[in-house]
């Protein structure tokens, strides 16, 4: 994995793009070179939750960036297209990520449930639009995660959020 480092531009533009403090442009920097991701090329992103006052940083991906983490242990064998409970209006999604276990392909199945994922009507535009496209990725997020802990604690997709 190649170092990431940053130009005081590069990192002024991260700052101004994620509307970071200092404190948290270093922690979130900190978190990209842990998972070894990329904001300028919008592999990693930050976002600051408030609650209570307080804004939390939280880090998100894409579902390329967590299949580039899984690829990276060179133990990711591949996923299986997302099943689906119903054709026309999907309510669950299922999707097994496999990963090399002492020379074993192994299975890790997980499903996303729509009620549980759909951020609502004034957020859910893509959802309605593609709804299994969605689903898919919040079940293969799910799926990648429990194939991949360590790799993966602490960082969520857009889509699951």
């Amino acid at each position: 994995m190649t170092e990431l480092t940053f130009s005081d531009a590069e990192r002024r533009h991260i700052q101004d793009e994620f509307k970071l403090t200092d404190d948290q442009l270093d922690v979130f920097l900190s978190g990209a070179e842990r998972y070894g991701l990329n904001p300028i090329q919008r592999q990693i992103y930050a976002r600051i939750q408030s609650s209570r006052g307080e804004r939390k940083l939280m880090f998100m991906t894409g579902i390329d960036g967590y299949r580039l983490v899984a690829d990276r242990t060179g133990k990711y064998a591949g996923n299986d297209d997302p099943v689906f409970d119903n054709e026309e209006t999907p309510r669950k999604a299922t999707v097994t990520v496999y990963k090399m276990v002492e020379g074993v392909r192994c299975p890790f199945p997980a499903s996303a449930r729509w009620e549980q994922y759909f951020p609502g009507d004034k957020l859910g535009w893509m959802w309605k639009r593609m709804p299994h496209l969605m689903l898919g990725k919040c079940a293969e997020a799910l799926a990648l995660r429990k194939a991949f802990p360590q790799e993966l604690a602490g960082i969520y997709t857009d889509a699951e959020m």
